[in-house]
């Protein structure tokens, strides 16, 4: 279920940002799927059999998805895929390095993170980490924390992403939740990304060439 929603507010989210870019609705139910995401990462991670394999199928989605992100968004940031891979490469030296190993790869994860424009960024490390280490209130009262800080750094702009608490609630909610309890099909769930997205472009390219005539 926690996927389907995943996907969905997903989709509501994009919808806004290319369709109805001065609608914050779209934006605020489209906050809560970046901790959802996140948490499929983590259990992901804390399930699989080959650490390796992961991060390969994670490296090549974020290279299939650069293009239709790039199209679709206009962006040419990074996508949020690549800050998925970052953390999942800081979680793996977190538990399975040497300490000076950790430190080495720990500090190019948050420096890629700081200097490298990626979608969510280090805020998304931060709050994976925070989905790794904490159960149920730990992780929303942590998440409150981040979305503050940030809101604080930022300034007001960056006001909408405290309705992303929402996500970390549902997650907590269901909490434990059993991992094989996934219900969509792995290629369904892995192509959804860059799938929608070019989907979209297409369509605004549609809408857009339509006006023109």
């Amino acid at each position: 279920m926690l996927q389907i929603i995943a996907m969905i507010t997903m989709l509501v989210d994009h919808v806004g940002l290319i369709f109805f870019p001065d609608t914050s609705l779209f934006r605020i139910v489209g906050r809560i799927a970046f901790p959802l995401y996140s948490w499929f990462l983590v259990q992901g991670y804390l399930h699989t059999r080959n650490h390796k394999k992961y991060m390969q199928r994670l490296f090549w989605l974020a290279c299939a998805s650069q293009i239709p992100y790039s199209l679709a968004l206009q962006q040419l940031e990074f996508n949020v895929i690549f800050t998925l891979l970052l953390s999942l490469i800081a979680l793996y030296a977190l538990d399975h390095l040497t300490p000076a190993l950790k430190i080495i790869v720990i500090s190019g994860v948050f420096s890629s993170a700081i200097l490298v424009p990626m979608d969510y960024g280090l805020y998304g490390i931060l709050l994976i980490f925070i989905l790794r280490y904490f159960n149920q209130w730990g992780m929303i009262g942590c998440h409150m924390l981040l979305n503050l800080m940030f809101s604080l750094i930022y300034g007001p702009g960056y006001w909408i992403q405290l309705f992303s608490i929402f996500g970390t609630v549902l997650i907590a909610n269901a909490y434990p939740i059993p991992y094989r309890s996934v219900v969509i099909g792995k290629w369904l769930y892995r192509s959804f990304y860059p799938a929608h997205l070019a989907i979209l472009y297409l369509i605004s390219f549609w809408v857009e060439h339509f006006d023109i005539q």
